[in-house]
């Protein structure tokens, strides 16, 4: 009998949880590469904290892509002071959060512009309940708010899409309707 590999378990865990993660580290993050660095340095920490990989502390690992992304974006706008009071300002990157295929660009563009419009509190617990597939009690230990906080805002911010997108149903088609549904 082959010994297992302990990382085997790990990078499972990696392959299926940073997708969402990434996608959540986006709310925040300026531009795609610094969400990619937040998810693997909250996967670090996580790991770091949680040997085992037990999958009851997921949540603590939202808590930490949520908050080394804060910290990153503080530290990003205090360096872009810095160089704008130097006179070396850099562009900064507005990529669009989803990466559709061709056909999808404007559908995606304009859930993402919804999306944005959202007040943050009500985007963060749409991102964590429709993308990154957590419960409720989940999105709460994430967050720190209570249960019955992160139910409103989820039901608030579907009203508010279902109330911005509803002209643009018929084309925006059934894969985001079902997911607003």
């Amino acid at each position: 009998m082959t010994p297992r590999d302990p990382t085997a378990d790990w990078q499972a865990c990696f392959r299926e949880l940073a997708p969402k993660l990434l996608l959540y580290a986006r709310q925040w993050a300026a531009c795609g590469a610094d969400a990619e660095d937040v998810v693997q340095m909250a996967f670090v920490r996580w790991w770091q904290r949680n040997p085992g990989g037990d999958r009851e502390h997921v949540p603590l690992l939202y808590s930490a892509v949520r908050s080394i992304a804060l910290d990153v974006r503080k530290s990003a706008e205090r360096r872009l002071r810095r160089e704008t009071n130097s006179d070396v300002a850099l562009p900064g990157e507005d990529a669009p959060h989803f990466d559709p295929p061709l056909e999808d660009r404007e559908n995606a563009l304009m859930l993402e512009r919804a999306l944005r419009d959202l007040q943050p509190e009500q985007r963060e617990v749409v991102t964590l309940r429709i993308w990154a597939g957590l419960t409720f009690a989940e999105i709460a230990a994430t967050t720190g708010e209570t249960t019955n906080t992160v139910a409103s805002r989820y039901r608030y911010a579907l009203n508010n899409l279902h109330r911005v997108l509803a002209p643009h149903r018929e084309d925006l088609g059934a894969a985001p309707a079902a997911a607003l549904a």
